[in-house]
């Protein structure tokens, strides 16, 4: 299992423009903090994904698409939207689907991430709902760059 791992994350990087981790502050599944990373893809793609903790243990893998066309002012902004899975292992246990869209902006002399997403979720198994108002704050550190 080990070598396939390996094998699988290489053939990822060879592909990857940057890398990110962090973490998200913010409202999904009963919990409110969550570790946060994301492997960006040179097609400007991405994968943003998360571990939760708190009332339990929550994952999320979205895949995003990135736009870098924000000029404001000489800043360094990007915006994206996605959709993606979502798990949370408590009580009680949840599998459902997010949507995200979010803003970032990108410091351009640290490689320092700071973003504010809106990730609605429908919980399709155990418990059918439409969670709405979920919003989340990131800060994550850039690796590969600089």
């Amino acid at each position: 299992m080990k070598k396939i791992t390996a094998i699988l994350l290489f053939i990822f990087t060879a592909q990857l423009s940057a890398q990110e981790i962090g973490i998200r502050l913010g409202s999904f599944g009963g919990n409110s903090v969550a570790i946060d990373g994301i492997v960006n893809f040179e097609d400007h793609t991405r994968l943003h994904g998360d571990i939760t903790f708190g009332e339990g243990i929550g994952a999320n893998l979205l895949y995003d698409f990135k736009i870098n066309d924000i000029k404001l002012a000489n800043l360094n902004f990007q915006y994206y939207f996605g959709t993606g899975l979502s798990t949370f292992v408590g009580d009680p246990f949840i599998l459902g689907v997010n949507g995200e869209a979010g803003i970032e902006y990108l410091f351009k002399k640290t490689p320092i991430t700071l973003g504010l997403d809106w990730r609605p979720q429908l919980n399709i198994i155990t418990k059918t709902s439409l969670e709405i108002l979920q919003f989340g704050f990131n800060i994550r550190y850039r690796i590969n760059e600089l």
